[in-house]
């Protein structure tokens, strides 16, 4: 467990500052945290909810709704598989088999 003040204090205020309404800056909180831990932990949306006088269900909702944060630690090697239709059309699922059996984990993992 993280003590954010002393991480990201001076920064997260500075960061507040910039914006009229405190909750205008969720965003930028969010992408320094996840900077930092490659994720967005509980205690991360809990504190960031502290900040900007928010509930933190209104940080989670972000967090859940943009694919760029993670709430799991991530590996060290990412990869992407497209999942449009003309790329499933093409083999991207096979090609996710095929990369699951090969690396011996799980998409998302």
């Amino acid at each position: 467990m993280h003590d954010f003040d002393a991480l990201f204090g001076a920064k997260a205020s500075s960061i507040i500052a910039k914006y009229p309404q405190k909750r205008s800056a969720v965003m930028p909180l969010l992408h320094l945290v996840q900077e930092h831990d490659h994720h967005i932990s509980r205690e991360a949306i809990e504190w960031i909810a502290r900040k900007l006088d928010l509930q933190p269900i209104n940080v989670y909702e972000l967090v859940t709704f943009y694919p760029s944060f993670k709430e799991a630690p991530m590996g060290k090697t990412h990869l992407r598989i497209c999942k449009t239709l003309s790329c499933m059309i093409q083999g991207a699922q096979k090609t996710g088999d095929a990369l699951e059996k090969a690396l011996n984990c799980k998409i998302g993992e």
